[in-house]
């Protein structure tokens, strides 16, 4: 677990969670909760619910029942959200025949008055070129660094991310690690969903498996 830091607790209440879909049910009677300054892991094969966890946790879908509070506020598609929050669900989208720098600054004027001089700070934080060639020639490996970018820039509480190490090679996957663990260091709350069990080990401080509907602690699996 990481060092105590000054910064408001963030801390997100699962309670009861169910998510069907095409009357399947795939989420089934979660309930638990995440706290801040901690990086949480979720473990599966894909096509176990990884995403639509994750998305149920921001709103974008709808619950058959159960709540998610953040800071006590019910989550709510057609409320602010109450805390800042950087998200990759599925696949990063941006615009190919802008740059990276320009994609980011677009999204961030939309909610702050972030500069051009801190898109430039993120973009070499992440290890990206801050120059003029279009998003439509970035290699995949940049195109998901691109994405962690736009889910920190903002100095954002809560970190959400699926499948972050899809298209990193060894040395992206080591930055990746290391920038988690310094958001975690920072206060922030990271929530991680993967299909690496062994990467997971490597920074969460806890690491939950999801299997048939449901969130099971990877030690409770491990003495089952």
């Amino acid at each position: 677990m990481s060092q105590s830091v000054d910064k408001p607790k963030i801390q997100v209440d699962v309670v009861h969670l169910a998510v069907t879909i095409k009357r399947k049910k795939i989420l089934d009677d979660i309930s638990l909760s995440f706290v801040s300054p901690n990086i949480y892991g979720i473990v599966g094969p894909n096509g176990t619910g990884k995403s639509v966890f994750l998305k149920a946790l921001l709103g974008f879908i709808r619950l058959a029942s159960g709540s998610v509070k953040i800071n006590d506020v019910q989550i709510d598609p057609r409320r602010d959200f109450p805390v800042s929050v950087g998200a990759i669900i599925e696949h990063p989208g941006f615009i190919n025949d802008m740059n990276g720098h320009d994609n980011l600054l677009a999204l961030g004027q939309i909610r702050s008055d972030l500069t051009d001089e801190d898109v430039h700070a993120v973009m070499v934080k992440v290890g990206l070129p801050d120059d003029k060639k279009p998003v439509s020639d970035y290699s995949l490996g940049m195109i998901q660094r691109l994405g962690i970018a736009q889910a920190i820039m903002e100095d954002q509480q809560l970190i959400v991310l699926d499948e972050p190490t899809n298209a990193l090679d060894r040395e992206g996957i080591a930055f990746l690690t290391k920038l988690l663990k310094e958001l975690r260091d920072q206060g922030k709350l990271v929530l991680i969903a993967s299909h690496d069990l062994l990467w997971l080990q490597t920074l969460a401080d806890q690491t939950f498996e999801l299997t048939n509907g449901q969130l099971h602690k990877i030690e409770d699996v491990m003495q089952a």
